[in-house]
């Protein structure tokens, strides 16, 4: 198979293509960012306000270098598309990117050690296949309304003697409880920073800002930062290499206040983020905060900086909920209904126009849970759809659901030995980089706690929703969390679930298909439900991505799939001279066909009404091999 060319040049402010590129990528794959004001053709607006005074000295060469690398790193992953989102293969979904880019303190940039660091944190971070750099000596002055400009945006001035902690503030749940954290344990000022990409997160930033303005009067110097595409619309939504921009601008900051600590603040479950389906992994799955990004950012900046640099993460072993109690451990929950989790906010909303969150999404899910287990959720925000109260409207916000509560289940009865073999690979790269101070042995259980704890929260949580909203003498809420808890769902595999789908699917719709005409044979029947299954398939691809099913009476080679699990489809016709034992034989064979770690579904057509007793016929198969039958008539 010949293997897809990802690979994309970016020249930046003006950079020529070098001569080892030239001709070897297409012209519609080299993209040009400019950033400098004063250019025709700039395409990225970047600005930190609150550096313009007194902070643009204080910061060398190189660490201004590495704000402007970071903003063209982030330009370019907004607009150079991924693959499409149903794509299963990692390497369909990642990219190779080259960067030309020009520097201010060249001899550092070029030396091996810097790329390397730089390479691998940004490869981690966003699951794309490579990134190089080809950097050049910056041409011409350094204008101080290039990057650092723009007005004052902070409440009191901060003498040179003051410490002041630095910490990046997202205007989300777990950095409104850092910030919170930060100034309830300290007597000092504190610095914060944002990342503003569009006009909805600075009104949120601005929001939860003014509200810690007047909760901690004179205690908070803010510099926001924006960093947008001008007048190109992006291609792509994901956004892996904000952080990188985010923490680079707290490293600035905490480098120009004479700081050697940035604060970051998120949840250990969120961070850690171990996948709940195969097709979250590498560039699909948030890897931003997690303990290996952030060693490697800490390495970056500490080569940059000449001297140790370290990022704290708090909240590293602590659930949502646990990070909520924080916030209302200090009183400041009325502060809440102001901050955004949800990744949908670009969206608009159509059920409830003043929603400021969709509700189905992995963030959302996990936001309103957390609500739920800290009994706050009367000082949470407005939701487009409430989980709590409301019918799914779509196959996504049941999917984030299942998956919610499925992981949940699983850690709930997961023990130390199972988790450690279970999650090898992911743990090993968590403890690595994790405090020297403690065992690995003691670092994986503490994550195992902290994996039990998020279970526990997760069942307190559905409790409190199901006494508040799901009444035994009230009318029963269809396709529902309720629905699916007490169908237990979520305690069947994926492969499983799409297989009671498309037999419940089929038995409403074939009969329907088939009413006006008699099946002499069964390869009409297999027509049929053929033709009913590829009508729906791209809608059950979506939702179980890492599920492949085929419909097939022989094996078919599943080896070019990265797909966790295999679904194979029999139909069986029972005629009405046919005796149901020669089906039930039928069955034995093609289940010696199948690998046996496949599930297998047998749809029988059962018109005459030949099989007296549904459940005999059916239980000793389902009980010994992975399988299904359905009889449909």
């Amino acid at each position: 198979m010949t293997k897809t060319d990802t690979r994309h040049i970016i020249l930046c402010d003006g950079v020529t293509i070098p001569q080892s590129l030239a001709g070897n990528i297409p012209a519609h794959r080299i993209l040009s960012l400019v950033g400098r004001e004063g250019l025709s053709n700039r395409n990225l607006t970047v600005n930190i306000q609150g550096f313009a005074s007194h902070l643009m000295p204080k910061l060398p060469e190189r660490t201004r270098d590495l704000i402007e690398i970071a903003s063209f790193i982030y330009g370019a992953d907004r607009l150079i598309k991924r693959g499409k989102t149903d794509q299963v293969e990692y390497n369909s979904w990642s990219r190779d990117l080259i960067f030309c880019i020009p520097v201010r303190d060249l001899s550092f940039w070029q030396q091996e050690e810097a790329k390397t660091i730089i390479v691998a944190a940004l490869s981690f971070m966003t699951g794309d296949l490579s990134y190089d750099f080809y950097f050049t000596q910056r041409i011409g002055g350094d204008p101080i309304t290039n990057l650092f400009h723009g007005p004052e945006y902070s409440t009191t001035e901060i003498n040179s003697t003051d410490i002041c902690p630095v910490a990046l503030f997202s205007g989300g749940l777990d950095s409104l409880a850092g910030v919170i954290s930060l100034l309830e344990q300290t007597s000092q000022k504190v610095v914060i920073t944002s990342h503003r990409s569009n006009t909805l997160t600075t009104q949120v930033q601005k929001r939860v800002f003014e509200a810690l303005q007047i909760a901690y009067p004179n205690r908070l110097r803010y510099h926001p930062l924006e960093c947008t595409l001008k007048e190109e619309r992006a291609a792509e939504e994901t956004q892996r290499t904000r952080f990188f921009l985010y923490t680079a601008v707290g490293f600035a900051l905490a480098q120009a206040y004479g700081q050697d600590v940035l604060n970051i603040y998120e949840n250990g479950i969120t961070s850690i983020n171990l996948s709940k389906r195969q097709d979250l992994m590498n560039g699909r799955a948030s890897r931003t905060t997690h303990p290996k990004t952030l060693a490697l950012l800490e390495n970056l900046f500490t080569q940059v900086f000449g001297k140790n640099f370290t990022i704290k993460h708090p909240f590293l072993h602590m659930t949502k909920s646990e990070v909520v109690d924080v916030i209302k451990t200090y009183n400041k929950q009325d502060i809440i209904s102001k901050t955004v989790t949800c990744t949908k906010t670009f969206q608009k909303f159509k059920n409830n126009t003043s929603a400021t969150h969709c509700g189905y999404c992995s963030q959302c899910v996990d936001r309103r849970f957390a609500m739920y287990a800290t009994k706050l959720e009367q000082y949470d925000t407005i939701y487009d759809f409430d989980l709590t109260t409301e019918s799914f409207q779509s196959s996504d916000a049941r999917t984030h659901v299942v998956d919610y509560i499925r992981q949940a289940n699983t850690f709930a009865k997961t023990h130390f030995g199972d988790f450690i073999n279970t999650y090898l690979d992911p743990l090993s790269e968590i403890t690595e980089f994790l405090s020297k101070d403690t065992c690995e042995e003691d670092e994986i259980s503490d994550l195992h706690n902290l994996y039990q704890r998020h279970s526990t929260a997760v069942e307190r949580a559905y409790r409190r929703m199901a006494f508040l909203h799901d009444s035994i003498y009230r009318p029963a809420i269809q396709n529902s969390i309720y629905t699916i808890v007490n169908g237990r769902r979520f305690q069947l595999d994926r492969v499983e679930c799409l297989a009671n789908e498309i037999a419940d699917m089929l038995s409403k719709t074939l009969p329907i298909a088939i009413s006006d005409q008699k099946i002499s044979h069964e390869n009409v029947l297999n027509s049929h439900i053929q033709a009913i299954l590829k009508r729906d398939r791209k809608d059950y691809e979506r939702e179980y991505p890492t599920v492949r099913f085929s419909f097939s009476t022989v094996i078919p080679d599943h080896s070019y799939t990265n797909a966790d699990e295999d679904l194979f489809i029999e139909s069986k016709y029972i005629r009405k001279t046919m005796p149901p034992s020669r089906v039930t034989d039928q069955i034995a064979s093609d289940l010696m066909k199948y690998p046996l770690d496949a599930f297998k579904l047998f749809i029988v057509y059962d018109p005459e009404r030949r099989v007296k007793d549904d459940q005999q016929f059916k239980k000793d198969y389902e009980q010994r091999s992975n399988c299904r039958i359905f009889i449909i008539r």
